[in-house]
Formats: structure tokens, C-alpha cells, sequence
């Protein structure tokens, strides 16, 4: 009989955590969420995040309730199984690779010795590490995701993991996949 271990984690202890190394398997089905999904998870979280739009204070130690993913470790492959939670688990590293990108934009391009641009590479660095499989030093392998799909219905996938890659999607492509990280992008 398997063991049930329920765990309590961050978002970014979740991502970050160097043996978190996520398979969507076969049987799942394929992404459907749409850019309205992508736009009430957008909303729920500047709502969480910037509460004095409703006249409220933020209050530092809030925490955002991401959803249950439930997984288990699949020992031949040596990877954790999403069983459920894989729609807003694909959607949150789609929103975490637009942010990937504009981190990595203002670092590159803007870089003055600021201390704007010290923070923007200090999140620059976090974000790798919820996107790549790091070192013992957290140096990401960028060749390396930390999430992978064999879901054998879905065509676009390979779409999915090369925007993960490269932060790049082609103009022309109808994925939700890529419309869902257009929008975060946006």
C-alpha cells in the first residue's frame, strides 16, 4: 500500500525546491484552460497581492491559496506524477516563464547598477529556479525543465515546453499555450 504524505508549501517552495520535478503522464488530459481562466487567476492574485484597491492593507504574511496538486512519485521514471491540479500547475509556470522574461528583459537591457535592477536580478535568479532543474548552487540548467508532458492526446506539448525554453512563442501559433502566455505576457 502506497503512503499518503500531505504537505503544506509555498508557491515558490513548491517550484523551488531542487527535487521538484514535475510529469503531466499520458492518461491526462490536455490543456484546456482559456485566456478567460488565465484572466480570473490574474485577477485573483492582484487582488490577493494589492489589496488596498478594496481599501484594505497588504498584509505581509498572507498567503495565497494556490489549490491542491496532488501527486506521487513514480520511482521508475524518478519523477512526481501530477494526478490533480495539472491545468493551474501548466497555467502558474506559463505566468512564471512571462515573468521569467520581463525580469530577464529589464536585467539585460536596462541594466544601470540600480537598486531597482539589483532586486529585478535577485527575481530573476528566484524564477529560474521554479523554471530549471539548478545545481547545488542554483544555477539553473537551462536545457533542464522542472516540468514535463507526455500526455499522449495533447499535440501541442512539445509547443508547451519550448515556451518554457525560450520564452518565445510564434506568431501564428493557436495553442492555448501559447495564447495563455501571450496573455501574460501582455
Amino acid at each position: 500500500m502506497s503512503e499518503l504524505n500531505i504537505e503544506r508549501k509555498t508557491i515558490g517552495a513548491l517550484f523551488q525546491d531542487k527535487k521538484t520535478d514535475f510529469l503531466i503522464p499520458d492518461y491526462q488530459r490536455p490543456y484546456a484552460w482559456d485566456e478567460d481562466n488565465c484572466q480570473r487567476l490574474w485577477d485573483d492574485i492582484i487582488e490577493f497581492a494589492v489589496p488596498e484597491k478594496k481599501g484594505e492593507s497588504f498584509i505581509q504574511d498572507s498567503e495565497y491559496f494556490f489549490g491542491a496538486i496532488v501527486t506521487f512519485f513514480n520511482k521508475e521514471k524518478k519523477k512526481q506524477e501530477v494526478i490533480d491540479g495539472q491545468q493551474r500547475l501548466i497555467t502558474f509556470m506559463l505566468l512564471l516563464r512571462a515573468f521569467y522574461s520581463k525580469f530577464e528583459y529589464i536585467v539585460n537591457v536596462k541594466d544601470d547598477g540600480s537598486d531597482i535592477i539589483q532586486k529585478a536580478t535577485q527575481t530573476k535568479q528566484k524564477l529560474e529556479q521554479c523554471l530549471w532543474k539548478t545545481d547545488v548552487f542554483g544555477n539553473p540548467n537551462k536545457n533542464a525543465l522542472k516540468i514535463n508532458s507526455d500526455v499522449a492526446t495533447d499535440k501541442d506539448a512539445a509547443e508547451f515546453l519550448e515556451i518554457l525554453q525560450t520564452g518565445e512563442v510564434e506568431n501564428n501559433s493557436k495553442s492555448k499555450y501559447a495564447e495563455n502566455y501571450r496573455f501574460f505576457c501582455r
